[in-house]
């Protein structure tokens, strides 16, 4: 609410556009921008199309790991050949019969489609393979789940199988060699490797299920056809509803045959002939389930074959593969260059049919609100602009869209009436960029990046019927239709439109009556001056648009109206409004009906467009309204100028000068204003432990509050008698460990063995006899190490910036007589050792495992020694049998004469390491000149 009284209404999201037409909603501010799109030519005739399909659908796909090795099926050699890095290509994998998809799923498990089974191979040799089935199911392809496990699709029937679980390890001794009176869990596995029947899909009379993928929303994504003719879908899995949703229509890729998934909610597709694989956003579907194509474009290789993306859990951002010549994949890739719609249109309202109407309602809640301003945070780059069409009705529906006596255009953009005819209408409201980041007072925007006059910042325009002689828009609901007009390549993208309600008028307020609107009723909503009328025979030339026949010109003229020869029409509503222009004179014609005799009579109304004096008055006076309301707003609001939470960025560090605060350079704008927010209690309590409690608190952002950050003081850390498995006692850089204190006490069955330096420990805590005076003074000693010493326990992992931001508040806030450390607890709970409550007894996640680092690490100690769970087994060190081609030699050359005799032989030719030559095949070549 402004100084005025008057509220706004904000659209500033996905949810505010419930109907978008090539336009849709993107980028990490929610902008509304043009669809990314272009269309998409058949590369293949139907037949020829469908063929290439089919016969992609039969090549096995390939399986590509982390390290780009590629796994594909050699039917040939019987086995899944691996190619790789290294020379030469390696055999994996010997099978009895051909697989129909291969993948690599999580942790490193390659996984094989066979006839009635899945069959599971570790890459780290963890366990020997092991097959898994599903009674009466027939996996065909597979698909990854990032999270572990896989979906596997049946071909014949489109069902969906979830494989999980895993094998056991291969553990020495076996399950078997352990007698009966030994404790074992039952089952041995608790989580098995099982596929179970995950939904049934209801295909249609034609529909035909092709590929498979994770949706990574917690269910599959299924490619159909829908017909005959290849109409490509997409079927998403409805958690909420435990079924698939309707198919998503995918225009322009008939046939296609593979799915994968990029970001969000994008695919890429494969389409039989293309040279590119076409990139479709599912979040940006219409009314009617129908998805484009977007503009941006993934290129394949000019040696890429006609088959399925390659199968392989990929890490976020990580490009799907596609398979390249014999045993290889490429990386999919997008250019820089991509196209947008030229044209698109987002409304506040969705009447999908009679019955279905949606709308992001904007409702004042009386029917007698002026509509008073529209404010927009846009970006309008060179060559594009928008348009934004407004109608109000006190009821909740819009007027019909070729209603143009209801809907009134606002344009935005310098260009906005070279690129969009609607912006070029006689006396059309135009929006003015203004200086300041939002009209709300304080606030700095929700548009990101550096403003730019007239192209990026805050627009406003006043709200206008302009095709009214009393331009004030009246009524409960207000109702938008964005129209953005682009280049190809840029889009205006407007991150969030206001409306303001119920106008505030000076005139009204602060003028004589005699300056008040006096024009009410039908007559205020006439769309001008009268100028005379011709019959309603000519509602038909008018209705065909463009450029006038004689006749109608002729009757012009006779009305009054003369049209040069550049006059055209335009249709505003067929049968009942038209607008007549003639370069900058303009003319609008209405049906109308006279029902003054005893028949009523239809005839055509002409039209001058123009306001009422008051009108222009009120809107005059308007523009210094908007102007001087701003300025009383930053009035009203000053005081914000003074809260931490209101102050703007730029003057956080004018706000702490005022209170003698200066903000370490690495603390972040929203701790700054936290730390000035508790200034008060960080000045009562400096020099206090509390206060230095407080100050990391502040500092790390609430880390000593969840007990991530402890402060404690050193006496309190002081051990003995412990004796812990699993953990390096010898770890000086972890304060919660006895190495730090040279502490070497151990217990051993009943007997404590104590060292001479930890008697005088032991005196100086449980001493209730006398001691000698060497013994107080070795106490005495011992008690002054642990005295004005203070830890900070760190118990979460930190960029060393941040590390070093905590150091640095920790010796300015400490006390002057106190030597403070800050230390990094690596370990959250020991048992075995005297727990310290609010120190070690952090409860945090498991640590997280490192590689083992030489000359540091102990075997059982955290760090892991993990082999890579990749297809190629020379990269973890292990030898594979290699599967190059063989080395032909037949000796050397020799010069026979016609009619000789000779013997060929080849036993020279050598085989690659573990193959043997089986056949020698010979070729008579043409002599040479």
């Amino acid at each position: 609410m402004d100084s005025n009284g008057l509220r706004f209404w904000q659209l500033a999201d996905r949810a505010a556009w419930p109907d978008l037409r090539h336009a849709g909603v993107a980028g990490s501010c929610a902008a509304l921008r043009l669809a990314s799109e272009r269309t998409l030519v058949p590369a293949l005739a139907p037949a020829a199309a469908f063929v290439a399909a089919q016969a992609a659908l039969e090549e096995v796909p390939r399986a590509v790991d982390a390290l780009e090795c590629v796994a594909s099926w050699d039917g040939g050699l019987r086995g899944v050949v691996v190619h790789g890095p290294l020379p030469d290509d390696v055999l994996l994998l010997e099978l009895e019969e051909t697989p129909s998809d291969l993948c690599v799923a999580h942790d490193g498990v390659l996984l094989v489609a066979l006839a009635g089974r899945v069959l599971m191979h570790d890459l780290r040799d963890r366990w020997s393979d092991v097959p898994v089935a599903l009674e009466g199911f027939v996996a065909w392809r597979i698909a990854p789940i990032a999270a572990g496990g896989a979906w596997a699709l049946e071909r014949t029937s489109g069902r969906v199988a979830r494989l999980h679980g895993k094998p056991l390890r291969a553990q020495t001794p076996t399950t078997d060699m352990y007698g009966p009176q030994v404790f074992r869990p039952q089952p041995e596995n608790g989580c098995p490797p099982t596929l179970e029947l995950f939904a049934a899909l209801s295909l249609g009379a034609s529909e035909r299920v092709l590929a498979i993928a994770d949706d990574r929303t917690g269910g599959p994504m299924l490619l159909c056809w829908l017909d005959g003719l290849g109409s490509a879908a997409v079927r998403r899995w409805n958690a909420a509803e435990a079924r698939f949703d309707a198919p998503l229509r995918l225009e322009g890729a008939a046939y296609a045959y593979a799915l994968a998934t990029l970001d969000g909610d994008r695919i890429v597709l494969r389409v039989p002939g293309r040279r590119d694989a076409p990139a479709f956003d599912l979040g940006a579907a219409d009314a009617q389930r129908r998805v484009l194509p977007l503009g941006e474009v993934f290129p394949l290789n000019t040696a890429a074959r006609e088959a399925a993306f390659c199968g392989g859990v990929r890490e976020n951002g990580q490009p799907p593969h596609y398979p390249v010549a014999v045993r290889r994949a490429e990386p999919l890739h997008a250019l820089s260059y991509q196209t947008a719609a030229r044209r698109g249109e987002a409304r506040n309202f969705l009447a999908a049919a009679e019955d279905d109407f949606r709308a992001s309602m904007i409702d004042s809640g009386d029917t007698t609100t002026v509509w008073h301003r529209l404010n927009a945070e846009a970006a309008i780059p060179p060559h594009c602009g928008f348009v934004v069409w407004l109608a109000a009705t006190n009821d909740a529906r819009p007027p019909a869209d070729d209603d143009g006596t209801q809907w009134h255009p606002h344009a935005f953009g310098r260009e906005a009436a070279a690129i969009d005819e609607a912006a070029r209408g006689p006396q059309v409201p135009c929006a003015a960029w203004d200086r300041a980041p939002s009209e709300l007072a304080g606030h700095p925007g929700l548009l990101a990046g550096e403003r730019v006059p007239g192209q990026r910042g805050l627009f406003g325009v006043l709200v206008q019927a302009s095709r009214r002689r009393v331009r004030a828009l009246q009524g409960r609901y207000l109702w938008l239709r964005v129209v953005l007009t682009g280049d190809g390549r840029a889009s205006p993208e407007i991150v969030a439109l206001r409306a303001w309600a119920s106008r505030f008028s000076y005139v009204d307020r602060y003028l004589p009556r005699v300056y008040r609107e006096s024009l009410f009723g039908d007559a205020a909503l006439a769309p001008g001056v009268g100028a005379g009328r011709i019959e309603i025979a000519h509602a038909a030339a008018l209705d065909a648009g463009g450029a006038l026949d004689d006749t109608l010109r002729a009757r012009l003229m006779l009305a009054g109206v003369r049209p040069g020869a550049a006059a055209s029409v335009t249709v505003e509503r067929t049968g009942q409004a038209w607008l007549l222009r003639d370069g900058a004179s303009a003319w609008r014609l209405r049906r109308e009906t006279d029902t003054q005799g005893a028949v009523p009579l239809d005839f055509i109304a002409l039209y001058q467009p123009q306001a009422t004096p008051a009108d222009f008055n009120a809107r005059l006076v308007a523009n210094f309204e908007g102007v001087l309301t701003q300025l009383e707003d930053r009035v009203a609001a000053a005081h914000l100028l003074s809260d931490p939470q209101g102050v703007p960025e730029s003057n956080l560090e004018w706000l702490g000068a005022w209170i003698g605060v200066a903000f370490d350079p690495a603390l972040p704008a929203a701790r700054r204003r936290e730390w000035l927010r508790a200034a008060p209690d960080l000045a009562r309590r400096h020099g206090t432990r509390d206060g230095l409690r407080l100050a990391l608190d502040v500092a790390s952002g609430g880390a000593v509050r969840g007990g991530e950050i402890v402060v404690v003081e050193d006496f309190r850390l002081r051990r003995i008698l412990a004796t812990l498995l699993g953990v390096d006692m010898s770890d000086a850089h972890d304060p919660l460990l006895p190495g730090l204190h040279q502490s070497g006490n151990s217990i051993v069955g009943d007997t404590l063995f104590v060292g001479s330096s930890e008697g005088a420990e032991l005196a100086a805590l449980y001493a209730d006899v006398a001691t000698s005076d060497s013994e107080d003074a070795a106490a005495l000693d011992f008690l002054g190490r642990l005295a004005h010493r203070a830890t900070v326990l760190v118990h979460q992992e930190l960029e060393p910036q941040d590390f070093a931001l905590i150091r640095r508040i920790a010796q300015l806030e400490a006390p002057a007589h106190v030597l403070v450390r800050v230390v990094g607890a690596t370990w959250p709970l020991l048992v075995g050792i005297a727990s310290l409550v609010g120190v070690d007894t952090y409860l945090g996640p498991p640590r997280a495992p490192r590689p083992v680092r030489v000359g540091v690490s102990s075997i059982g100690l955290g760090d892991r020694l993990i082999g890579p769970g990749v297809l190629d087994p020379r990269l973890a060190g292990n030898t594979g049998v290699l599967v190059g081609p063989p080395v032909a030699d037949a000796g050397g050359d020799r010069a026979v004469t016609i009619g000789t005799s000779f013997v060929l032989d080849g036993s020279g030719s050598r085989a690659p390491e573990g193959r043997r030559i089986t056949e020698y095949r010979w070729r008579l070549l043409p002599p040479r000149d």
